[in-house]
């Protein structure tokens, strides 16, 4: 074989040898389905990984716990740190991510949700949540720990063989929320989520007592008393 042959050859060589399969741990549920879980997958590390996911979400009829471990084909999209969305008070969903690709079965390990943080932060945002519809009426919250940012999401949702159905959020989220855009696609071990919209920014501060006077305007309790005053030195007048 020529020169000319090896060099030709050379780029898939090596696009060969840089391309490696990992084995990961596959499982979806609950603690105990992904805590001696067998089922496995096969990723190309070049392009993906392993993950890890659990969700805590307390918007439905009951607080449910779940878990997901597999494989992902594209090792940079989606939310890669803890994310918490809170909606109302005591309806909130807080999900934990972890990714590697550094050895078979490195998912194998557990994974922790973000613990709750209820000190008030000083922010606020509007809330709200909606099965069934692509909006929702609001009111606003006070946000607390980590959560920093204001959400406001649209899409589908889908848990274990249910129907698709669409749904409508707002409220308080972590700053990771940011790596929501329309399109993706966020899997854990209770629901499959995707977005049609997302918008985060940065919450607005907790007005302070008293904000909602005009400048120069004097409370009530100061004026009352000149003005039954000024009454009586009209009446005696």
């Amino acid at each position: 074989m020529g020169v000319s042959s090896l060099l030709c050859l050379l780029p898939a060589l090596l696009a060969t040898a840089s391309a490696e399969a990992i084995t990961c741990v596959q499982c979806q549920g609950s603690a105990a389905d992904c805590q001696d879980a067998t089922g496995t997958c096969s990723v190309d590390t070049d392009t993906g990984g392993c993950i890890s996911v659990v969700e805590v979400n307390t918007v439905g009829e009951t607080p449910i716990t779940g878990y997901l471990k597999g494989c992902l084909p594209d090792y940079n999209t989606g939310v890669k740190e803890p994310l918490t969305l809170t909606v109302g008070e005591g309806l909130y969903l807080r999900g934990n991510t972890v990714r590697c690709r550094n050895g078979d079965k490195c998912n194998s390990g557990p994974v922790e949700p973000p613990q709750e943080n209820s000190t008030l932060n000083g922010l606020q945002c509007p809330a709200c949540l909606a099965f069934g519809a692509q909006s929702c009426t609001s009111q606003i919250i006070h946000c607390t720990g980590e959560e920093t940012y204001c959400g406001d999401f649209t899409g589908t949702q889908q848990r274990g063989s249910s129907a698709e159905s669409t749904f409508a959020a707002q409220g308080c989220v972590t700053p990771s929320a940011v790596g929501i855009q329309p399109g993706v696609t966020l899997i854990s071990g209770i629901h499959v989520l995707t977005f049609t919209k997302a918008s985060v920014r940065p919450a607005g501060p907790v007005p302070s007592r008293g904000a909602g006077l005009a400048a120069g305007t004097v409370p009530l309790s100061l004026w009352l008393p000149a003005l039954v005053g000024l009454l009586l030195v009209k009446l005696i007048s």
